[in-house]
């Protein structure tokens, strides 16, 4: 099999073994769900099994710094109820599904270890959801396509009661000899969205070489600019559960180019875009391959100018399976890395959300190959990283860590 499309089927496996086969999976130990006491600050997404036998669990932690946390007696199976593209924000978790026996929005609370519906309503103008952002604590927004991927359909929600307002994005027609539109990173920048995209081809064909990013105006969603650049592909990231932009302390817009499956040839690198313009920083272009010495996947930002980036520190053999995924911190403004996390062991997974960000510090949960799984605490402003909460258990992938509340 042709190695992209391998690593994109364990991707997406990740996924879609979740709904119909988790029952499938055998443990030594029942697995319950454990008392809880309403003081989960933090929520850790966990995947048992090997595809396509396969379930997801959640359980909830009141700190990552310190002591040790594990499924035995402990957490909830959510297969069949949600998976790991779920957003979090202060409490709750707000889920998507597009499925079509499951067009619904959800609002979900964690407490106690157990993952309560608090309301859904039917989600069914969006085919695939593939990006989000905030407006502010109560405005969330998502973007995606229709079912033939030749729309831009954008859903803004108010998370109070879950009511919702749809409407087209006005991109740039598809250009010719490319079959579709892809939906990437979604930021919400100085009253504007900001959407990476791509357009794509026919499988196995590549996408249309160019980096984009098209910016509307809110709440008219309007467009005012679709920029193109021909360096790299990919800007953005196309999944619901990693960020790869990031907005400093002076307000600069900075996107990381993936370009993953959509060329095989293209460089992952840094755009920039200064606050109060619309064009990409003409002086500024980052090639992080050179730079960290293989493609930047994620990008985090840490406030002060600064940002995590997660690459593939080794040999990639397209299958996803392998532990290759290091970490780094860039100076953003300069283009330069400030230092590679080399305490950190190498991690298992590039399509995963394993950073979490909380005043200071920035929580990475590392699957290791060999010795224990940690969630290490990165202290930004000391530059030093420690272990912190042990994830105990031995599990074969580490889905996502969350601050709730």
């Amino acid at each position: 099999m042709n190695t992209l499309l391998t690593k994109w089927s364990r991707a997406a496996a990740l996924v879609m073994g979740m709904a119909t086969l988790g029952a499938c999976v055998k443990y030594d130990d029942k697995i319950s769900i454990g008392p809880g006491n309403g003081s989960e600050n933090f929520a850790i997404w966990i995947q048992l099994g090997s595809w396509p036998n396969t379930a997801q669990y959640v359980v909830g932690a009141e700190s990552l710094l310190k002591g040790a946390v594990s499924l035995k007696g402990n957490g909830v199976e959510v297969t069949g109820k949600a998976d790991y593209g779920v957003v979090g924000r202060n409490g709750f978790y707000y889920y998507p599904s597009t499925s079509s026996n499951n067009s619904k929005l959800s609002k979900f609370s964690l407490k106690d270890n157990q993952l309560s519906t608090v309301k859904q309503v039917p989600f069914t103008y969006q085919s695939s959801v593939s990006s989000y952002c905030w407006i502010n604590d109560t405005t969330l927004v998502f973007v995606g396509t229709d079912g033939t991927r030749t729309k831009m359909l954008c859903s803004v929600v108010n998370t109070n009661d879950l009511s919702v307002k749809n409407a087209e994005l006005p991109v740039n027609p598809i250009p010719a000899g490319y079959a579709s539109l892809a939906a990437r990173s979604l930021d919400y920048v100085d009253g504007k969205l900001f959407l990476t995209m791509a357009y794509t081809a026919t499988w196995p064909d590549p996408a249309y070489p160019k980096a984009i990013v098209a910016i509307f105006d809110y709440p008219s969603l309007t467009l005012v600019k679709q920029l193109e650049d021909n360096r790299s592909v990919g800007a953005g990231i196309s999944n619901m559960w990693m960020s790869a932009t990031a907005v400093d302390n002076k307000g600069d817009y900075y996107a990381l180019s993936y370009p993953g499956w959509l060329s095989a040839t293209m460089p992952s690198v840094l755009y920039k875009i200064k606050k109060g313009t619309t064009e990409f920083d003409a002086s500024y272009f980052v090639n992080l391959d050179q730079l960290l010495g293989g493609s930047g996947v994620a990008l985090y930002g840490l406030g002060n100018g600064r940002a995590l980036v997660k690459y593939k520190a080794a040999f990639d053999d397209g299958t996803d399976a392998n532990h290759i995924m290091g970490y780094a911190v860039l100076d953003l403004a300069k283009g330069t890395v400030v230092r590679k996390l080399t305490e950190l062991p190498l991690d298992k997974g590039e399509m995963l959300q394993t950073v979490s960000l909380d005043g200071n510090n920035a929580y990475i949960m590392v699957n290791s190959q060999t010795g224990k799984d940690y969630i290490w605490v990165y202290d930004i402003e000391r530059d030093a990283i420690t272990p912190g909460l042990e994830i105990a258990g031995g599990y074969d992938y580490l889905l996502r860590v969350d601050k709730l509340k």
